[in-house]
């Protein structure tokens, strides 16, 4: 069974078209979770001075260089503006679903979120460091949202295609010279 030319060529641009959005989507995706505006600081201290430079939602992450180990949704945080000593309400709010990895292996797990209006210096109080162990670390970044969720679909999505592409595109070449 030979496929038509027409086929062949479908097989081809599918390829090319599910490479191209595979590149597209990992790098949106390193480029979502290595934001230029996140800030660490460690877990283990009960208060950080913290500067953000980007107005909008935040979340808090428990970055852990452990592989295993449950790690504390419990955390109650207070955050204070430093330029007019107002607190800034902080909700806890657990997400095991947005748990990710950065490229050492450590894991990120989102525990609180907050809203700020202003750029600028705050405190960040940590009402229990003792859950946390020495190399824990607190990152601090934009809130993705859904954004990771999605990428993560394009990315198993364009990959289905170019590899589909790929496949059919071989055994379209194989067939032709048999």
């Amino acid at each position: 069974m030979t496929f038509p030319l027409w086929a062949t060529l479908i097989f081809a641009c599918a390829a090319i078209v599910g490479l191209i959005g595979l590149v597209k989507s990992v790098s949106r995706m390193l480029a979502v979770y290595n934001n230029p505006h996140r800030v660490e600081c460690s877990a283990r201290e009960h208060l950080n001075i913290v500067t953000l430079n980007q107005p909008g939602m935040y979340e808090i992450a428990v970055k852990r260089p452990y592989l295993l180990g449950p790690i504390s949704g419990s955390a109650f945080f207070r955050l204070v503006d430093l330029d007019n000593n107002l607190e800034i309400p902080v909700e806890q709010n657990l997400n095991l679903l947005g748990q990710r990895k950065n490229m050492s292996g450590d894991r990120i797990v989102p525990i609180s979120q907050f809203n700020i209006n202003k750029t600028g210096s705050y405190q960040l109080h940590n009402s229990n460091p003792e859950k946390y162990k020495d190399r824990d670390r607190f990152v601090i970044t934009p809130q993705t949202g859904h954004k990771g969720i999605v990428l993560v679909f394009a990315i198993v999505g364009s990959g289905i295609l170019f590899i589909g592409g790929a496949v059919m595109l071989l055994i379209s070449f194989i067939h032709a010279d048999g």
